[in-house]
């Protein structure tokens, strides 16, 4: 996958977890309108666009310095594990954003009603983790680093699902962020 240029560096097209859309303003397909609609799907980790990335991290755009300006195509990277997730994107058609792919593992059975912060450890830590890879904020490996352990992937994991869903992105588990996951069902 990629080109030879790609093939001979480390690249998301070459794993198969990236896709280039060709800016093409005559048909309707702006760069600016690809990135806002890419970037309102949980499967996208990052897009690059126009001299500027977005990632999931809760930066927003920032200057992106990479040597190809990404001016006459948008960059768009997904999860590897969204790279079997044949679902309709929704772009274009005025339909709604997809809802986060089928995870394999069971949801959590509802989530803790307790307030957790950087510090506490417990079945309860377990149950918000499981959450969060769920929903793709944090994955399996980075959960085994700590499993039960609310330390700082998971904080930095929970800030990225606040930004994502309007709450504050403070790392505290607490009423606001638990409405946010009781909204999609959790």
């Amino acid at each position: 996958m990629g080109d030879a240029r790609h093939q001979k560096t480390k690249s998301d097209h070459n794993d198969g977890n990236a896709v280039d859309i060709t800016h093409d303003p005559a048909s309707g397909a702006t760069g600016d309108e690809i990135a806002k609609h890419a970037l309102n799907d949980s499967r996208v980790t990052y897009v690059i666009w126009n001299r500027r990335i977005h990632s999931r991290d809760g930066r927003g755009w920032r200057p992106y310095r990479g040597s190809n300006p990404h001016t006459h195509h948008c960059h768009i990277s997904i999860r590897a594990s969204a790279r079997g997730d044949t679902r309709h994107w929704g772009w274009f058609t005025g339909g709604a954003s997809p809802p986060p792919p089928p995870s394999r593992r069971p949801p959590p059975k509802s989530l803790p009603a307790r307030n957790l912060k950087r510090g506490s450890k417990g079945p309860e830590v377990q149950q918000l983790q499981a959450a969060l890879v769920k929903l793709g904020f944090m994955t399996q490996s980075q959960l085994n680093t700590g499993p039960g352990v609310f330390g700082p992937q998971t904080e930095l994991s929970l800030k990225k699902f606040q930004a994502r869903h309007g709450v504050p992105s403070t790392g505290f588990y607490g009423p606001l962020t638990r409405a946010a996951f009781s909204k999609l069902g959790f």
